[in-house]
């Protein structure tokens, strides 16, 4: 009887002490949040995002002011615009954490005042970005998809840019644009795509994709050291303009395709890189309701790490830079036709929230749309 009293001891002390460990883990891990810019009541501010769904396509959540929440906390040097907090985030981050960790308690207490539901304030576009890149042709056929009619070859490696394994037997290397990084191009949750010239301009198409946000200056970073570059992640829908130049001989020219105002829908906040796994995120895109993409970042023929070390092999990558990792299968026609004014897109990533926009003609009235 005493071994087995004592058996039955060390069961209950190994799983108690399993039970600290689990929360000690999570306590050392912090509790996640994101960080965007909201407008509420007319006053316009950087927001800590906190006890959000990480499910894709789930509202909800509330959005902390951070200005007034960190002098509750006694913390100072905030900067008041989320690209200065991502510049100083190796300060700043730390500031932030104190912050969110003193807030918690009050929010399951007594709310504050600086304290409000997501869904009642409105989320502009975090940032306009220093520099700004997409990825294009970056995910795996869906499983079934017939062969192509030619066997895929196996490119040779990119002198200077881009060098293969021996291993490596993907049919492509990283491939990207670049996107005007302006505050016309990149707009926000909520925010109208305008169809320009609506009347002769018709083949609008969606993508919603992961986009990764440069934390610190990258130049020459192997993949493996990225993440520690990475500030955090978000969604964005990249929208096209499939027609492009046509009648113009040279049809393709990925400026007209992607790089109108209203044509980069980004938010609605950003969620810090330790909070993250960009190589494992399922997400949802739904086009007037109806599910059009869903897949998973771990079917990328490139990840967020290798498209950052790439780009970095060419250029000095600054803080504040974004990187599109592509969209998957579900484009390119996957609603059986193109966008029309009136259609809603949804675009959600697990844990970063839910990014809602609505295509309507140019010159129709402008009106927030959006999920919540």
């Amino acid at each position: 009887m005493r071994k087995i009293l004592v058996a039955i001891t060390g069961v209950a002390l190994l799983a108690i002490a399993g039970a600290w460990m689990t929360v000690a883990q999570a306590q050392a891990a912090g509790e996640r949040f994101g960080l965007g810019t909201f407008t509420y009541q007319n006053r316009t501010f950087v927001g800590v995002v906190m006890r959000y769904p990480i499910e894709p396509q789930q509202i909800g959540g509330l959005v902390v002011e951070l200005a007034p929440a960190a002098r509750a906390a006694n913390v100072t040097g905030i900067p008041n615009d989320l690209m200065s907090i991502v510049e100083q985030w190796g300060t700043v981050g730390p500031k932030v954490k104190q912050i969110v960790a003193q807030v918690g308690p009050a929010l399951d207490a007594r709310r504050p005042a600086y304290a409000h539901d997501f869904k009642a304030v409105d989320a502009r576009a975090p940032f306009v970005p220093r520099l700004a890149f997409y990825g294009f042709s970056n995910y795996r056929p869906v499983p079934g998809t017939p062969p192509p009619a030619q066997a895929r070859t196996v490119p040779p490696s990119m002198p200077g840019l881009w060098e293969r394994a021996a291993s490596d037997d993907r049919p492509q290397n990283p491939r990207l644009f670049m996107i005007p990084n302006t505050a016309e191009v990149f707009i926000g949750d909520g925010e109208p795509v305008i169809n320009w010239h609506a009347d002769r301009r018709k083949d609008y198409e969606y993508e919603c994709e992961l986009l990764g946000v440069v934390g610190k200056s990258m130049r020459r970073v192997p993949v493996d050291q990225v993440k520690n570059y990475m500030f955090g992640y978000t969604n964005t829908n990249d929208i096209s303009d499939r027609q492009e130049r046509t009648p113009d001989p040279i049809r393709q020219d990925w400026l007209v395709q992607k790089g109108w105002d209203s044509m980069k829908p980004v938010g609605p906040f950003v969620v810090p890189q330790e909070f993250v796994d960009p190589l494992n995120m399922p997400l949802k895109m739904t086009v007037a309701g109806t599910l059009v993409q869903d897949s998973n970042t771990n079917q990328a023929w490139h990840s967020m790490y290798e498209y950052a070390a790439y780009l970095s092999n060419m250029l000095t990558l600054p803080a504040g830079t974004v990187i599109g990792l592509g969209t998957p299968p579900g484009s390119h026609g996957g609603l059986g036709r193109h966008l029309i004014p009136g259609d809603t897109q949804v675009c959600s990533y697990q844990g970063l929230g839910t990014l809602t926009n609505t295509l309507i003609a140019e010159g129709a009235p402008r009106t927030t749309t959006s999920s919540r």
